[in-house]
C-alpha cells in the first residue's frame, strides 16, 4: 500500500488536482486550505483509513507532507486500515 497515493485520493475527492499536491506544499498558503477545510481533509482521511487523527496532539499540519507522515505514522501503529 503507498500510503502517500492513498491521501492523494483523498485530497483529489475534495477538489485538489494530483500535481498541486507536492510534499513541501505548504496547507495554508500554497494550497489554500482553512481550518474548516482542513477539518473535512482530515475526517476524509479518518474515513478513508479508519484511523483518529487527533490534530491538535500531532501539532498540526503545515505541509501537504505533514499530513501523509501522520496517516502513515497511524497506520505503522495499527491505528487504522485502509477502505477502498
Amino acid at each position: 500500500m503507498d500510503v502517500r497515493e492513498n491521501v492523494v485520493t483523498v485530497m483529489r475527492g475534495a477538489g485538489f488536482e494530483g500535481e498541486e499536491l507536492a510534499d513541501d506544499r505548504r496547507i495554508a498558503e500554497d494550497l489554500d486550505i482553512d481550518s474548516t477545510e482542513l477539518v473535512e481533509v482530515v475526517v476524509a482521511l479518518e474515513q478513508h483509513f479508519g484511523i483518529s487523527i487527533d490534530a491538535d496532539a500531532e501539532g498540526g499540519f503545515r505541509t501537504f507532507r505533514d499530513l501523509v507522515d501522520c496517516v502513515d505514522r497511524l497506520l505503522s501503529a495499527g491505528a487504522g486500515a485502509v477502505r477502498s
